[in-house]
């Protein structure tokens, strides 16, 4: 794949998988709070830990760090802090719930009791109600596709998602070298 191709892949990845306001988070500096005795602003307790389960479901701990590791469920809190507005926030929270009445429906159970197969399962079927789904102002997202794109945006604008994901981090760019050998590399790199 050349550079254009690559570039037009990413574009329509990030169109596809960003809602409004994950783009405005994204491009407005965004990040996670790191102090340990961090306290959510947007959301409650409860919704915090199970937005960090849903994004851990999403992204989970392999060889490389998961959604928790990099923080994305307290990005996303921040997000709904400042780059969201009142009814827009109201809505999300409201939305969160179809988690665990997913979850209840089809396991009887909320969503943070199921195993990672059963969690896989319900964002499964909440991936194909996301497909189907039509707003036809823009505005009001399926909460799965608004919790993915938060999620992709919060974890790879992070220092642990740069450092341990899909490439290398670089913070000051040493001597450009256009043609490198990928075997010799090893990974891409982000800078």
């Amino acid at each position: 794949m050349d550079r254009r191709e690559a570039l037009k892949a990413t574009t329509l990845f990030l169109g596809y998988s960003l809602t409004a306001g994950a783009t405005s988070a994204l491009l407005g500096g965004c990040k996670a709070e790191t102090s340990s005795d961090w306290q959510p602003k947007t959301l409650d307790n409860q919704e915090v830990e199970l937005l960090a389960e849903i994004c851990e479901t999403i992204l989970p701990k392999t060889d490389t760090p998961g959604a928790k590791d990099a923080l994305c469920h307290r990005y996303i809190d921040e997000m709904l802090t400042n780059f969201y507005a009142k009814d827009k926030q109201d809505y999300f929270k409201d939305a969160l719930k179809v988690f665990d009445d997913r979850s209840k429906s089809k396991y009887s159970k909320a969503f943070i009791a199921l195993n990672t197969s059963e969690r896989e399962e319900v964002l499964s079927i909440l991936a194909k109600e996301a497909n189907e789904y039509k707003d036809e102002t823009g505005d009001r997202p399926h909460i799965f596709r608004a919790i993915k794109g938060a999620t992709i945006s919060g974890y790879f604008s992070s220092e642990v998602g740069a450092k341990g994901g899909l490439c290398e981090f670089l913070p000051v760019p040493g001597p450009y070298q256009g043609c490198i050998d990928y075997a010799t590399v090893g990974k891409s790199y982000v800078l």
